[in-house]
């Protein structure tokens, strides 16, 4: 589950797990189950779905060993590979027909040190060199960017004025400021030779600014550097003539120069999705697909809590990520297909802002607009025993399905209910949103947060085996349902219109 914040990097290392014991023991409980039962249908497939593989898949998947599965880390890359091949073994086809493996380019930026940066402004009879650690930020956007050049003011973002070779001013509120950083490209596509966004606020929400800047941070595709730089400078820190002419939109004095210079490391990195997928029984309908997500990956190594730094994840998502692996073996496990396809995807960078899923959906594998349903699993191995939350159930006919699902499988004894808590906005936190906003009907199973929740105490002995078992076989019939139907689910017309129309110009 996405939470609102980031865990600094630190350091532990400790042996990875033996993942071929893992294999042979999750392989030897289900073949042994599935004889003991001694059906070949749906029932037989669903006691594939046992405690104690849970057990080891999260034990594998949250060892300290894999150190919290950062986005982008080697252990990350470890744990696609172990789903990869789990995929492989149960007999599904890999996604993009070649391999499980579905990578995505990342950008990782690292601002320089604040004293490495520098705002000098120059005018006929003096200068004025602006204190990196109170006056100004530097943006970090590119590795060395210089800009020197006589000033311009922009009255507003988009302003036809002549920037070619000067230094663009533009005057911002705190509101602006987001937006206003990504109009500085438009500037500097107009050859200007940088860009000073003069915060109304001044100093102390440069301060802000200056934490926000001053950690690693990722962002989704390939690097794309600017060409100069981009300072937040406070606007009391301007000189007097400058502030004054900004204030009162006039032109700036003549003889006004600026000299800018900022520094960053920005590299290449990459992320991982795997995907794996069950071909369709019926010629009619296995062009359609249900999408069975969970993220795999949690925020890795950071601050210690009584001496733990390793932020595991058991819950957060390797229970999602086991259950998502449990139902493509149980799937693979039924003598005849589902009539429409099925595909099986752990996806990385959730905690970093839902990347992976947004890079599938906007790379899609398989046609969307073929996607009839995604069912998505983060944090489903804590608190009540009998109760399943499942997030956006009102917004399709997806939610009556699970409903009458449930009925038909008392044995499974899960209440389902609508989200207890709107006011943290779990609906856009986790990876079921990326398909939400693309137009696929989803429903988002979850059992809440609790008070291990992105700390390094999200540990595998902490989870309720039986009860992640069994909302697992509940989706799994769900799933089931949802491929033999000879309809597809349908969206109620207002969710359509408020969560795809509205969906920020996707």
């Amino acid at each position: 589950m996405r939470g609102f914040r980031m865990h600094p990097m630190g350091r532990r290392s400790l042996l990875m797990p033996v993942l071929a014991l893992a294999v042979v023991a999750c392989s030897e409980s289900a073949t042994t189950l599935a004889a003991q039962d001694g059906q070949d249908g749906a029932a037989g497939a669903a006691e594939t779905i046992t405690p104690a593989d849970l057990r080891v898949r999260i034990g594998v998947l949250a060892h300290d060993s894999m150190r919290g599965r950062n986005t982008p880390s080697p252990e990350l890359v470890k744990t696609a590979n172990y789903i990869a091949a789990e995929f492989e073994r149960f007999g599904l086809l890999p996604g993009n027909g070649a391999s499980y493996i579905q990578p995505y380019p990342l950008t990782m930026i690292r601002p320089g040190e604040m004293d490495a940066q520098s705002v000098l402004f120059s005018w006929p009879g003096g200068e004025r060199s602006l204190d990196s650690s109170s006056e100004f930020v530097a943006a970090p956007v590119g590795e060395r960017l210089d800009g020197r050049g006589s000033l311009v003011l922009l009255p507003a973002l988009g302003a036809d004025v002549d920037v070619a070779g000067k230094i663009a001013v533009v005057r911002v509120t705190r509101q602006e400021v987001q937006r206003t950083l990504s109009a500085a490209r438009e500037i500097l596509e107009r050859r200007a030779n940088g860009v000073i966004l003069a915060v109304a606020e001044g100093t102390e929400y440069l301060a802000g600014m200056r934490r926000f800047f001053g950690r690693t941070r990722m962002s989704l595709g390939e690097p794309d550097a600017l060409g100069a730089p981009v300072m937040l400078v406070a606007e009391n820190a301007l000189p007097e003539p400058l502030l004054q002419a900004l204030r009162t939109g006039s032109t700036f004095p003549e003889g006004f120069r600026a000299t800018l210079h900022s520094e960053a490391e920005i590299r290449a990195a990459e992320g991982q999705n795997a995907i794996g997928w069950l071909e369709g029984s019926d010629p009619g309908l296995q062009d359609e697909f249900i999408i069975f997500t969970a993220h795999m990956d949690h925020v890795g190594v950071g601050r210690p809590v009584r001496g733990d730094s390793i932020y595991n994840g058991a819950d957060d998502d390797a229970s999602g990520t086991a259950a998502i692996v449990e139902l493509a073996e149980a799937f693979a496990a039924l003598p005849t297909r589902p009539r429409r396809s099925m595909l099986f995807m752990t996806v990385s960078g959730e905690e970093k802002g839902l990347v992976g899923s947004r890079w599938y959906s906007e790379h899609p594998l398989f046609p969307l607009d073929a996607t009839v349903a995604n069912l998505n699993i983060d944090m489903i191995g804590r608190n009540w025993r009998d109760t399943v939350v499942a997030i956006g159930r009102e917004e399709s006919t997806l939610g009556s399905t699970l409903v009458r699902v449930a009925g038909e499988h008392p044995e499974l004894d899960l209440a389902i209910i609508d989200d207890p808590w709107p006011e943290e906005g779990f609906y856009f936190r986790s990876d079921h949103y990326n398909f939400a906003r693309k137009g696929v009907p989803i429903l988002f199973f979850f059992t809440g947060t609790h008070e291990d929740y992105h700390r390094p105490s999200d540990h595998p002995d902490r989870i309720l085996y039986e009860k992640t078992a069994r909302i697992t076989r509940l989706i799994y019939y769900l799933g089931l349902d949802i491929a033999d139907s000879g309809g597809r689910p349908e969206w109620d017309p207002e969710a359509y219109n408020r969560v795809v129309e509205g969906a920020d110009g996707n």
